[in-house]
Order: structure tokens, then sequence, then C-alpha cells
């Protein structure tokens, strides 16, 4: 079960968009993209239901870096079904492979939000030694542990 780890990121100070000085430190998942990227292996589960069909696909997360750390408005954005096993899926109706897809879809974008909410404390974005809330967009990539 692979991970990728494909961060935007974006800072806001005062609610409204801010351009970047020369001294920033960007939002930080603690120990940096490799701890990133062993946690989220670690921790993102597979969903069982998707791997009857051979589903694979990826979802894109945001989630706001708060002042001290936390995070915050998670949500998923888009969702992407990517693969399956066609000669499985093939035996379903047209009706009932768009209602699986939206299911699949729907599993990954849970166990997105399931594993974000899981994480420790970010180390916060910071601009002229100041502590900014910053917006992290997450792609989190399913892939099917039974190939």
């Amino acid at each position: 079960m692979g991970a990728t780890a494909q961060n935007t990121i974006s800072i806001e100070k005062n609610d409204s968009a801010t351009t970047i000085s020369s001294h920033k430190i960007i939002a930080s998942f603690p120990g940096g993209q490799k701890a990133l990227t062993k946690f989220l292996d670690k921790n993102l589960q597979y969903p069982d239901a998707a791997g009857d069909y051979g589903v694979e696909g990826s979802v894109v997360m945001t989630f706001f870096v708060e002042k001290d750390g936390t995070l915050s408005e998670i949500s998923a954005n888009d969702c992407k079904i990517e693969r399956f096993n066609t000669t499985k899926f093939s035996q379903e109706t047209e009706s009932k492979q768009k209602e699986l897809k939206k299911q699949f879809a729907l599993l990954f974008a849970k166990e997105g939000a399931r594993v974000i909410r899981k994480m420790p404390k970010w180390t916060p974005g910071m601009i002229n030694g100041e502590s900014v809330r910053t917006k992290i967009t997450q792609r989190i990539t399913f892939i099917d542990p039974n190939k």
C-alpha cells in the first residue's frame, strides 16, 4: 500500500491571502516529507470493499494548519477511481458500476480524512517570526495491496 505525498501550500494571514516574504517557514509535518510519507504508509488503510474489485485511486485532501499546529477544516475535494478489475467490474450493470465508483470514492475520502485527523500537530507556518494559518492540499493515493 503506497501513499504519495504531493503538497500545495498557501499561507493565510488576517483571513486573506498573503504574499510570502523571504523570511518564511512553511508549515510542515514533524520530521518533514519523509516522515509524512512514512506516517501515511503506516496508518493509511486500503478499504476492504475496494479490494473485492481491485480498485485503485486517489483523493485530494485539504486542511488548515492552525497557528498552534493543530489541523482543522479537513475535507476531500477530488476523489478519482483510476483502476479496477475490469473482468469483475464488467459483470455489473452500468448503474451498479456507477454506484460502486461513488461508494469507492467515498471510502477513499473517508479514509483520507481519518488518517489526517490521526496526524500529530504540525510545525506551523511562519512569516517574519509570526505563526500563520496555512492551507495544505495533500494527494493520497490508494493502491490495491493484493496486486
